[in-house]
C-alpha cells in the first residue's frame, strides 16, 4: 500500500511538472538592456503565469528582513512576473510586471522560439522585447562568482580613488557580493541585488544594468523622467520674468547659443533656470550657460583621478588649477577619451562672453538634480550669481565610464569632483538657499522675486 502511495504521489507531481513551461530568455528593454533571465511558467486555467526564480527576495534581503522586503518584488518574491500568458496555436498575448509596473506582450510562437513585443496598450510606446526559447530545464545563465570576481578587479583597477575601497562600507559590501554572486538565479536578480548593495558604499555611479547596444529603439518607462520636453526651452512668464528650462545637459554649447542670445538681448529683469528634472549629462551645456550669466572667470573645480590621488594627498587649490587640462568645451566624446587615456584631473573653467545677461538669476532644483547639474548649481550659489530655490540635491556627481562583460554592462566611477573651494558633492549634494518642496519651487522663486 505504501509502494502504491510513493507511486501515486510521484505520478502527480510529475504530471504537474510536465505542465510547467521553462523559458530561456532575453529580456532586452530601453530602461534595462539586455539582460538574460530565466521564466518558469505554470498553468493557470487557460492561462500560464510565472516567474523568475522564486524567492529573490530571501536570496538578496535575507533573513527577517526579506519578509519586509518582499513589496518590493514580484509574485512569490521574483524579480520580474508574467501573468495571464494565453497561448493560442502560434500567438501569445499576456502581461510582464516588472519593478511595479505593468507592460503589454504581444508576439509568437515559431516550433521552440517565442518573440514577444513589450508595449503600451494606451500610448503605443514600444518599451522592449522578450525574445525566448522553451527548454526543458533550466540552467544559471552565468557563473555570476566569476562576473563578480571581474567587477571587482576592473574596479580596484579604475576607481577613482583607492581609499574609497578602504572603508567599512566597501568591504561589507564585498562580503555581501561574495556570498550573494554564488547563488544568484540569473542576470535581473544578480543586478538587482548588486543594486540593493551599492546604496551603501558611500559613493555613487556604480551599477550593473544590461547592455543597451540593441536597445537603442526602445523606450523608457521611467515615470520620474519629465513627460514632455527633453530639450531646453526659453519662455517667458510674464513682463519681466524669463524661465530657462534645462531638463538635460543632452546639448553642445553651440545649441543654446541663440536661446541665451536673446535673453542677453531683452535683458529681462529676472530668469529662472529649472533643473528639477535634470539627472545631468555632458557639462559643456551647462558650461556655456555660464558664460552668458557673469562677466568674470568661473573656476567651476576640478574632477581628480585615480593616478592623482596615487601622488598627492590633498585637494589642489585653484592656483593650482593651470597644471591641469582645462574642461572648457568638454563634451561626453572628449572627456571619455581624456579619462581612458589616463588623464590625473580636468579643470572645470569658464570665460565670459563679450555680452552677458545682468539680471537677477534663480534656479530652481529638486532632489532628481544630479551629476553634471550639480557642480553647475554649486558654482553659480557660492559665486553669488545665481539663488537656489527648491530640494537638496541628489549628491551623486562623480563622473564614470562603461565596461562590459558579455551582455551586461557595469560603471565605475573613474573622476571625483571637488568644488573650487574643496567641498566634495558626492554623497552630500547641494543645499539651496530657499529649501521647500520642488513643485512649489517656482511659486517661491516667483514670490521671492518679487
Amino acid at each position: 500500500m505504501k509502494s502504491i502511495f510513493l507511486w501515486l504521489s510521484w505520478f502527480i507531481c510529475s504530471a504537474a511538472a510536465a505542465q510547467n513551461l521553462y523559458w530561456k530568455t532575453n529580456l532586452n528593454t530601453g530602461e534595462l538592456g539586455l539582460l538574460q533571465v530565466n521564466f518558469i511558467l505554470q498553468p493557470q486555467g487557460n492561462f500560464y503565469t510565472g516567474t523568475t526564480p522564486p524567492n529573490a527576495h530571501k536570496r538578496i534581503v535575507g533573513g527577517i528582513k526579506a519578509a519586509f522586503a518582499k513589496s518590493m518584488f514580484q509574485k512569490d518574491g521574483s524579480v520580474a512576473e508574467l501573468d495571464s500568458i494565453a497561448l493560442n496555436t502560434d500567438s501569445i498575448t499576456g502581461f510582464l510586471l516588472m519593478q511595479k509596473r505593468k507592460y503589454h506582450l504581444k508576439g509568437l510562437k515559431t516550433g521552440n522560439q517565442i518573440v514577444l513585443s513589450i508595449y503600451s496598450k494606451n500610448s503605443g510606446k514600444v518599451y522592449g522585447a522578450l525574445v525566448a526559447e522553451q527548454v526543458p530545464t533550466l540552467q544559471k545563465p552565468k557563473d555570476y562568482t566569476a562576473v563578480w570576481q571581474h567587477i571587482k578587479g576592473e574596479t580596484e583597477k579604475y576607481i577613482y580613488r583607492k581609499s574609497a575601497l578602504e572603508t567599512k562600507q566597501w568591504k561589507a559590501f564585498v562580503d555581501r557580493m561574495d556570498e550573494f554572486s554564488a547563488i544568484a538565479e540569473d542576470d535581473a536578480e544578480f543586478a538587482f541585488g548588486f543594486f540593493q548593495y551599492s546604496k551603501e558604499i558611500g559613493f555613487s555611479h556604480y551599477a550593473v544594468m544590461g547592455s543597451k547596444e540593441q536597445s537603442q529603439n526602445f523606450h523608457s518607462a521611467n515615470y520620474k523622467a519629465p513627460k514632455t520636453k527633453v530639450r531646453p526651452t526659453l519662455e517667458p512668464l510674464d513682463s519681466q520674468t524669463m524661465l530657462l528650462d534645462i531638463p538635460a545637459f543632452n546639448f553642445r554649447g553651440s545649441e543654446i547659443d541663440s536661446m541665451m542670445q536673446i535673453l542677453v538681448q531683452r535683458q529681462p529683469k529676472n530668469l529662472i533656470i529649472d533643473v528639477r528634472n535634470n539627472t545631468g549629462g555632458d557639462m559643456e551645456g551647462g558650461m556655456r550657460i555660464c558664460q552668458y550669466l557673469t562677466h568674470k572667470t568661473l573656476y567651476g573645480g576640478i574632477m581628480l583621478a585615480q593616478s592623482y590621488w596615487n601622488k598627492n594627498s590633498t585637494v589642489p587649490s585653484v592656483e593650482q588649477y593651470t597644471n591641469f587640462k582645462p574642461m572648457n568645451t568638454a563634451n561626453y566624446e572628449w572627456f571619455r577619451n581624456e579619462v581612458k587615456n589616463g588623464v590625473e584631473g580636468l579643470c572645470l573653467l569658464t570665460q565670459p562672453l563679450a555680452n552677458t545677461y545682468k539680471g537677477k538669476v534663480v534656479i530652481l532644483t529638486s532632489g532628481v538634480t544630479a551629476s553634471a547639474a550639480e557642480p553647475f548649481v554649486y558654482t553659480l550659489q557660492k559665486e553669488n550669481i545665481a539663488t537656489i530655490i527648491g530640494e537638496k540635491t541628489s549628491g551623486s556627481v562623480l563622473s564614470m565610464e562603461y565596461f562590459f562583460i558579455g551582455n551586461l554592462a557595469y560603471t565605475i566611477p573613474m573622476l571625483d569632483y571637488y568644488a573650487f573651494d574643496g567641498t566634495r558633492l558626492d554623497q552630500k549634494g547641494v543645499t539651496p538657499n530657499i529649501v521647500c518642496e520642488q513643485q512649489q519651487a517656482l511659486t517661491k522663486a516667483l514670490e521671492w522675486l518679487q
